[in-house]
């Protein structure tokens, strides 16, 4: 429960199946730049010390948790929330500002958390979900733990940054000679194809971040050329993505760039998108605000 000192914050939630993510500012700051905390979504504990640590004038949720955040507080202030697919559109606005790119217009944005989500973004900001997968981060942490007995995301991260999957995955090269086919011998032909795959958890670990890049790349780069293509625009569409999965994994980041190009669309990558939902959801929650106003 929030504690009795003046409120002082305002606080953006986006309540994910594995972790929470919270951003928050001083009352009537700018939302750029702004603090964040993250933790598990199944520590109740965490998430009521952070509340009663930051007293807010206005908290802001989002994410499949929302809805029974709301229900169930009891304190105050009330908790606005705010649909999770105009956060995102709302959160990757705010991001974009200090991003170093534009995106083509429009262009996809891609939600990889435990699972994944593709948003078409138009030119005036509306937000339409236009697919999704449940390959995403889950599906690491599975695979994982399977496979290496490792379910953290930062254990799992060095894990594949030391692993080679070309010892786990069946490539064209070890199916074609040179000139046989007219594919790129290092494309994977079989994930986890190969016979007598490699049972180093490093490998293992790498392979199964190829499998989900790989797919979730294919995916966005095919969405991506589907959207309705805008005169004088650029002549390659963009694939922003975003979200936890992402968080330090430098070898996710390469794959999905790389799978992206090859699939005809360019892949951008949001700063601080980990909190994109969470910074959108106190966005819309000050929006709703100003309309109250007005």
């Amino acid at each position: 429960m929030p504690n009795s000192r003046s409120p002082r914050f305002e606080i953006g939630l986006d309540l994910g199946a594995t972790l929470v993510k919270a951003v928050y500012v001083r009352a009537g700051r700018p939302l750029s730049p702004f603090e964040s905390y993250v933790c598990s979504t199944r520590n109740h504990g965490a998430l009521e010390a952070f509340l009663e640590a930051h007293p807010a004038r206005r908290i802001a949720a989002t994410g499949g948790g929302a809805p029974r955040l709301v229900e169930g507080w009891k304190g105050r202030p009330a908790v606005v929330y705010v649909d999770e697919f105009a956060s995102w559109g709302a959160g990757e606005k705010v991001l974009l500002e200090g991003a170093g790119f534009t995106p083509s217009s429009p262009h996809l944005l891609v939600s990889l958390g435990t699972g994944t989500s593709f948003l078409a973004v138009g030119k005036n900001g509306k937000v339409t979900r236009v697919g999704g997968t449940a390959l995403g981060g889950g599906t690491i942490r599975g695979l994982g733990r399977l496979l290496a007995g490792e379910s953290s995301h930062e254990a799992l991260v060095s894990l594949a940054r030391a692993g080679d999957r070309k010892k786990v995955d069946l490539l064209v090269g070890d199916l074609y000679r040179p000139g046989e086919i007219d594919l790129d011998p290092s494309l994977t032909a079989s994930n986890f194809g190969k016979p007598g795959l490699s049972r180093d958890p490093r490998d293992l670990v790498n392979a199964a971040v190829g499998l989900l890049g790989e797919n979730v790349a294919l995916m966005a780069g095919a969405m991506a050329r589907g959207l309705p293509r805008t005169k004088g625009g650029p002549s390659r569409p963009t694939v922003v993505y975003a979200g936890t999965t992402l968080r330090h994994h430098e070898v996710l980041k390469e794959i999905l760039a790389d799978v992206t190009a090859l699939a005809g669309a360019d892949a951008r990558f949001l700063p601080s998108g980990e909190f994109t939902g969470a910074l959108g959801a106190l966005e819309g929650a000050r929006a709703l605000s100003r309309e109250g106003a007005s």
